[in-house]
Formats: C-alpha cells, structure tokens, sequence
C-alpha cells in the first residue's frame, strides 16, 4: 500500500522527536504549490495538537509564506533543550510579537497594531529531521512546518524599540562568541503589515489568531550551533533571549 499523507506527517512528528530520520519521501508526496505546502502543514498540525502562534516572514516582496507552530514547541527564556533529539542545526534569532487579543479575518493595520500586546526577542531552533536535508525537496521542508523545531521567547521589550527596528544591532552568540550580527531587518509597519495578511490567511485556514499566540517575523541572525550549549541572541542594549542545549 503507498505511503499517505498522514503516514508522513507522522514520521516527520517522530522524527522532530527522536524517532527515526527519513531517508526519502515518496515523489507523490511531494507538495506540488505552496497550496499543497498548506495542506501539509494543516495535516501535521492535526495529528500534533494546538496551535501556540506562527512564523510569518515580514518585510519581503510579494506574498508572505508562513507556518503554524505547535503550542508544545514554544519554551520560555532560558530553556534547557535537546539539540540531538530534536534535529536542531541551526539557530535564528528574531523579533516576535504576543498577542493581546484575538484577530480575524477583517483586521487592518489600525486593528493589528492594537492586538500586538508585546514585542520579544526569540531564537527559533531550525531542525532537519532527514538524512540528507539538502537532497529533499524544498516543499517538504515546507510543509514541515518550514523546518521550525522550536520557539524561545525572551522577556518582553521596551515598546520603544518599535521605532528602531529597522537598523536594530542583533547578533547571535554560541557559548559567548559572536557567530552573526546584522544591523538591518524588517520595520515595525512591515511586521503589522504581515501580520494583518497573516490574520487573513490562518482564518481562511481554519486556524484563526488567538490572544496570548506569539508570532516570529523572520531571521535575522542565524549560524549552525554545532554543539555549543549556550545560545543567545542579543537585540543591541534592549535585551536578549537565551537556550540552553543539551546533546
């Protein structure tokens, strides 16, 4: 009997789990448009639970591409975690946002930057749950939730910092040695104006924002960990946010 959908969706879950890495995926599998993509992301996310917030990429050209994360890969600051059994490779730092309130599908900017309560520094830990990550097509990684292993979220910021991301210093630092820094990203009218397509979007999918969700905005440092074990990713004076990882 071929392989389904749903039985990849699981291996890909246990995969991001321990369980065995995938070697292949079947070409019938293969999401053929980011509407396929969706699909699959849909379908991982009904076998993993609830949804905890997104990734959406802010600030580029055209239409957004975007991902559900599970409610159970998000962490607080600090967090111990487990780099080996979870596939991670690489860590991104980037600008989240917490939501306040609810936000559907008539939202517009006003309404958006309204709903956003915070603004937080988070590393997402990118995981590569294949033999070889770079011989699988790219729109599985996709539907894979786009590679997301896990979500830190640091301590709020200054709402001040709002003004200044654009030419925000951030840099990534493994055990205390800068890996990547970078003083350009994606403004605070770039973020509203993603998330105010995203609200759109996940309430066509089914999949509507929700107060208290934390929504990442797109990298803006990233290097592979290797096997360093303290990962932190500093936002210039305004704050930072940390993992600890484990092998």
């Amino acid at each position: 009997m071929a392989e389904t959908v749903r039985d990849l969706v699981a291996r890909l879950i246990a995969a991001h789990d321990g369980g065995p890495v995938i070697e292949t995926v079947p070409p019938h599998l293969v999401p053929a448009d980011l509407a396929g993509v969706y699909a699959m992301q849909d379908a991982v996310i009904a076998q993993i639970g609830a949804v905890g917030g997104w990734k959406v990429m802010a600030g580029g050209e055209g239409e957004p591409t975007c991902s559900p994360i599970p409610a159970n890969r998000y962490f607080d600051n600090g967090a111990r975690l487990e780099s080996t059994r979870h596939r991670f490779i690489f860590p991104e730092v980037e600008i989240a946002v917490k939501l306040g309130r609810d936000l559907g599908s008539d939202a517009d900017a006003a309404t958006t930057e309204a709903a956003i309560a915070s603004v937080h520094p988070a590393l997402e830990m990118v995981a590569g749950p294949f033999t070889d990550r770079d011989a699988i097509h790219a729109n599985v990684k996709l539907g894979d939730l786009q590679s997301n292993g896990a979500v830190v979220v640091g301590p709020a910021l200054d709402p001040a910092i709002r003004a200044a991301l654009s030419t925000l210093p951030v840099a990534l630092l493994l055990d205390g040695v800068a890996a990547k820094s970078t003083q350009t990203g994606a403004s605070w009218d770039a973020i509203v104006k993603a998330v105010t397509w995203l609200a759109g979007h996940a309430a066509a999918r089914g999949l509507p924002l929700k107060q208290g969700q934390v929504i990442i905005t797109g990298s803006r440092a990233l290097a592979p960990h290797g096997a360093a074990r303290h990962i932190e990713g500093q936002m210039g004076d305004w704050g930072s946010v940390t993992a600890e990882m484990t092998y």
